[in-house]
């Protein structure tokens, strides 16, 4: 998984704010507004848990197995998944790619016309466990200065506004998504649950907040988080009923595996924010190098071998129609005679070590050679974040806002804040420098799919949820 430059904060005694870097996205905000006026930011898009029958059956636990250690003071994609359920967000990310109100006040949001502030309104009686307010202090407080140039309020009418640095359309993933209001002291919480108990390299035991304002307060009394990374273990834990639910990643016919075991359901959603890519470090690798290594990729067939009907090959980030890498992979990576490149990689993607394998074959039919460097998940976040790699295949996230300037705002700020700020004419300029540069190749984009025990109701498969547990305080059981 792809970590970032803010991810270092971790206070003792406050949760800090954590934006996991996502690499190269699109500028739009996928929520289809377009900034103009001054109108609700998330129109059509109802609060995740608005719709929710409040007579659904109370009680019970649920394990839900996940892929990244679910440490909730981690700074990686892992923790992140934590904290969307402990900590309040003021969006949450839908399967449609909307973003749905939670700690806001749903219809009170508002976009200025000049996309340079938004003003809205926190939930009444929005509290954390301890019973204190949750108000416009937090956001003060765990507010992104790369983008939030202040926070005033609340009027009188309880009106919170947020100033931004520069026009921000997709300003709906400040305090949301991977990203969460920090709370204002140890073991105090303010999502739909909250930690019980955290065992490392095991699980984490999340318990009903009963002082929860972000809609129904959850009906289950218990989830538990627990790491199963291997893709088969997943499998066999849910089939033997040791799980409850499973969302893997893709792999070769992932969907097909869990409609075939018995007492399974299975939903799917197209639409991800997820997806594979090969990052090259400039600092370490000369241009020519770099494009070698990508030299070593041949995508297409990789992706419809393998990955068909599971996920599809990435050519940009820019919508459907954008086609920036189209082409680029396989080729001559004579440039690698006689060189040897570390080459990392993450242990729980499953496809990872075969692209490997394939990528060294070509490499030694050039002269060269990639040595492999795999990892869990969350220490090649680190050596990433840090570069300590020369060459790195990893799962990247994408909310339906997401941030340029996390990621590429070292190679080109201006150009990266032009395109968080909305300018397509920068997404592609921006684009094609790290496509000319050699410094990623997007690989695919993964189909989200999970499997579910029957007596589970409510499990949904969302492509932006940082978990198969995204909205696990709408779970149920039916037995």
């Amino acid at each position: 998984m792809v970590a970032g430059p803010r991810l270092a904060r971790v206070p003792f005694a406050r949760w800090g704010v954590f934006v996991v870097a996502v690499a190269v996205v699109a500028c739009t905000s996928g929520n289809g507004d377009d900034g103009a006026g001054d109108r609700s930011s998330s129109p059509s898009s109802p609060s995740a848990s608005s719709t929710v029958p409040v007579d659904r059956p109370r009680g019970g636990r649920v394990r839900v197995g996940v892929w990244g250690e679910p440490d909730v003071a981690a700074p990686t994609l892992g923790g992140a998944a934590v904290r969307a359920l402990v900590l309040p967000q003021l969006f949450v990310a839908g399967p449609d790619g909307r973003w749905s109100p939670s700690l806001v006040e749903p219809g009170t949001d508002r976009l200025a016309s000049d996309r340079r502030s938004a003003r809205f309104r926190l939930r009444r009686g929005a509290v954390w466990s301890d019973g204190s307010a949750i108000d416009a202090d937090d956001l003060r407080g765990s507010a992104d200065g790369r983008f939030v140039a202040g926070v005033d309020g609340p009027a009188a009418d309880g009106t919170v506004t947020v100033r931004f640095t520069q026009p921000l359309p997709g300003w709906q993933r400040l305090w949301s998504g991977v990203d969460s209001v920090t709370a204002p002291g140890e073991d105090v919480w303010g999502g739909p649950f909250v930690v019980a108990s955290y065992t490392p390299g095991l699980e984490v035991v999340l318990r009903r907040n009963e002082r929860w304002e972000g809609g129904p307060r959850p009906f289950l009394d218990e989830v538990r988080l627990v790491l199963v990374p291997d893709y088969r273990t997943g499998l066999q834990l849910l089939e033997r009923a040791e799980l409850d639910v499973l969302a893997p990643l893709a792999t070769t016919i992932r969907t097909e595996d869990l409609r075939e075991m018995a007492g399974v359901t299975v939903d799917v959603a197209r639409r991800s924010g997820w997806w594979v890519g090969l990052f090259l470090d400039a600092k370490r690798l000369d241009g020519d190098r770099r494009k070698a290594v990508v030299a070593t990729v041949d995508r297409e067939p990789f992706v419809g071998t393998l990955l068909r009907g599971e996920a599809d090959v990435l050519d940009g980030f820019g919508g459907r129609d954008d086609r920036t890498w189209d082409g680029v992979g396989a080729g001559d990576a004579g440039a690698l005679k006689g060189r040897t490149v570390g080459l990392v990689g993450e242990l729980e993607e499953p496809n990872t070590y075969l692209l490997q394998r394939s990528m060294q074959k070509r490499a030694r039919a050039a002269g060269g050679q990639l040595e492999l460097r795999n990892a869990e998940a969350d220490r090649v976040e680190g050596w990433l974040a840090r570069g300590e790699y020369d060459a790195a295949v990893a799962v990247a996230y994408d909310g339906p806002s997401v941030c340029w300037l996390c990621r590429w705002g070292g190679l080109d700020e201006g150009l990266a804040r032009a395109a968080d700020g909305g300018d397509r004419g920068a997404v592609e300029r921006l684009e094609q420098r790290l496509r000319d540069d050699a410094l990623l190749l997007p690989l695919w984009r993964p189909r989200a799919v999970v499997g579910a025990r029957p007596r589970v109701g409510g499990v949904r498969a969302n492509g932006y949820g940082l978990s198969p547990a995204w909205n696990a305080w709408e779970w149920y059981l039916t037995d």
